[in-house]
């Protein structure tokens, strides 16, 4: 059920919680495992992930995932008289071991016949062939792939999946990803992965790697039996949590139980069908230092592209544009993944049918920032809002997941339970907010036998506007029937009153009625 997972992560975390470019470095947790496994060195600057990677780098890795980092050292040193590149000299002299021995095996060419070129950048497609070739494949005439079609053949072979590389935007960051997974895979020449290929070629050190083929084997073994559940969109499942807010000195403790029927087909968005019932209990400190429990009902409903909301009883409606939410996302790759690719992974351990994981968060914080800039573009102020002193900037959402531990317990036809415990920073309306959060999921049915039901009154949710209106005029009722009202006085109260004033001045002398003659 990787594709309701995936939809029910980003959907649920991107409901609740910056609108600027992908995180600089998501795979420093790849990094990690490659430095120590003798295979990434970084620069002088670090890892220096948020840059691109040149063709030297680029040429030095491939060596070591070749496991012949000491056979070209060996190589150099007894053929540097015969090593045909003079532009490697200038800072670059540390690449020309592994530059002359991928030139001798005819595994790289020069730009010229005495130019490199060690610091022009490396494409996505050519450090893609690298990885093909360290893990045997050819790219020959008559071999395994073309270079035109190297990102396709990796992909098919599990090097590449869409978390792991930006052909647009190709950088180190995405070259220690890829070279981690590439570890994971099974090379041509038939070992279990590359990493047991090199350390049976005693290129990298048998009990270092022992710790990453473990993990190796608990995602091979966790992917096998997500087979099952990858192959519906469709779910039934109850869930449950307890969350703790903090902003600034004000901490708020919640807990729900909810209900969710789920049937979204990724390459048909505008017909997802949702249904999420359930409600929320939420403990607010008073002035006096106790707290309040609200209990808080809530529904929420997608239906026909529009998403209907029930809470305390105000039925809201408004349409759901999905496919501009996720533009720039292929909906159908990301949702469809039958595997969890490993460099989303930090680590994972295995009792049985039961998996506890840890995600990395960086990764997941890179893609809620690319998610969260496409639904933050949509935000349109009116004259009005703006009139009352909201900006752009109150509606960008930003994320910082800090932890996402997950345990998966797998159960017979597909179903499967989940844990997970989770603890992150957002930021919303300009404001900080501290989240910890525990959540228990049960699936109770999958696939066809999967029935999302609807209230039958979704015909008198009504849009913000027209709710807006009818607080407007009945502030207006409100604001009319308390104002003090105007003396109205009978009709024979008045008749009763003019008939006094006649009769008062019948009796006044006529000498006060007249004004006085002047004196001659």
């Amino acid at each position: 059920m990787k594709k309701v997972m995936k939809s029910m992560v980003i959907g649920s975390l991107a409901a609740a919680m910056l609108a600027s470019g992908a995180s600089a470095a998501n795979f420093t947790s790849s990094a990690d495992v490659l430095k120590d496994l003798g295979l990434f060195q970084g620069s002088e600057a670090g890892y220096d992930l948020d840059r691109a990677p040149d063709r030297a780098e680029a040429a030095t890795m491939m060596v070591r995932l070749l496991g012949k980092e000491a056979e070209a050292k060996t190589y150099y040193e007894a053929n540097a008289d015969k090593f045909p590149f003079t532009d490697l000299d200038n800072g670059y002299d540390w690449a020309k071991p592994y530059v002359a021995w991928l030139y001798d095996q005819g595994l790289t060419s020069g730009a010229t016949a005495t130019t490199f070129e060690p610091g022009n950048k490396c494409t996505a497609q050519q450090y893609t062939t690298f990885l093909m070739r360290a893990l045997g494949y050819s790219d020959a005439e008559g071999g395994d792939f073309t270079y035109d079609k190297a990102i396709d053949f990796a992909t098919e072979k599990g090097v590449v999946d869409m978390f792991n590389m930006d052909a647009d935007d190709f950088m180190r960051d995405d070259v220690v990803a890829m070279s981690y997974t590439a570890l994971s895979v099974a090379p041509k020449s038939g070992e279990t992965d590359l990493l047991t290929k090199l350390v049976g070629d005693k290129a990298v050190d048998a009990e270092k790697a022992a710790p990453v083929q473990k993990t190796f084997e608990a995602l091979r073994n966790f992917n096998e039996a997500y087979k099952a559940v990858a192959a519906t969109t469709s779910a039934d499942a109850t869930a449950d949590f307890t969350m703790n807010m903090k902003v600034e000195d004000l901490s708020v403790d919640a807990a729900g139980k909810f209900n969710v029927q789920v049937k979204a087909d990724p390459a048909k968005l505008e017909e997802m069908q949702m249904a999420m019932t359930g409600s929320l209990t939420v403990n607010v400190p008073t002035e006096d230092g106790k707290t309040e429990k609200m209990d808080v009902p809530m529904e929420m409903y997608v239906k026909d592209g529009v998403a209907y909301t029930n809470m305390m009883g105000s039925k809201m409606k408004q349409d759901l544009d999905l496919e501009t939410v996720f533009k720039g996302f292929d909906m159908q790759q990301l949702t469809g993944m039958t595997t969890m690719p490993l460099c989303m992974v930090d680590s994972i351990s295995q009792d049985g049918n039961t998996y506890k994981m840890s995600y990395n968060t960086e990764a997941f914080n890179g893609l809620f920032t690319e998610l969260f800039s496409q639904m933050t573009t949509q935000v349109e102020l009116t004259e009005e809002m703006k009139a009352q002193g909201l900006t752009e900037d109150m509606f960008k959402l930003a994320l910082d997941l800090s932890k996402a531990d997950v345990e998966v317990t797998f159960k017979n036809g597909g179903l499967y339970d989940e844990k997970a415990d989770m603890a992150m920073t957002m930021e919303m309306l300009g404001m900080k907010v501290d989240v910890t959060m525990q959540m228990n999921m049960a699936t109770k049915k999958v696939g066809d036998a999967v029935e999302v039901k609807y209230p039958t009154d979704l015909d008198t949710y009504k849009t913000l506007e027209e709710l807006t209106a009818e607080a407007e005029t009945a502030a207006e009722a409100l604001t009319t029937e308390t104002a003090p009202a105007t003396e109205v006085k009978p009709a024979e109260e008045k008749k009763d009153e003019a008939a006094a004033a006649d009769k008062t001045a019948e009796s006044v002398p006529a000498t006060q009625l007249t004004p006085a003659t002047p004196a001659k």
